[in-house]
């Protein structure tokens, strides 16, 4: 499937009690039919840096017949946080080509 038009991107580090933290990823891809969903998942292998957060953006395809109209869907990315190893950045790639950076990461307390 081509590359998609990402926008919207945001990410949050969640602190509240209780314990462990988690942190989102959420984004809006335009899909060319509402049966295209949208999953992100992590880059294995990570890169050298453990302060960035790696995506892989992938299309999968729902089986049936989809009306060929341009949707707006979107997408998101949940993780329990690793102690001591607060994310300072994100990166989302789409078949090996950087589609989002996110470089401002929200703490919620």
């Amino acid at each position: 499937m081509a590359k998609s038009d990402c926008r919207k991107w945001h990410a949050w580090l969640n602190t509240m009690p209780p314990k462990p933290d988690d942190f989102h990823v959420v984004g809006d891809v335009v899909v060319p039919n509402p049966g295209v969903v949208p999953q992100l998942t992590m880059r294995e292998p990570q890169g050298i840096n453990p302060g960035v957060l790696m995506l892989d953006l992938s299309l999968v395809q729902q089986p049936g017949m989809w009306p060929q109209v341009i949707t707006c869907i979107q997408v998101r990315f949940d993780r329990v946080v690793p102690d001591k190893v607060p994310y300072t950045a994100v990166e989302v790639f789409q078949d090996g080509e950087r589609v989002a950076f996110i470089d401002q990461i929200d703490i919620v307390t």
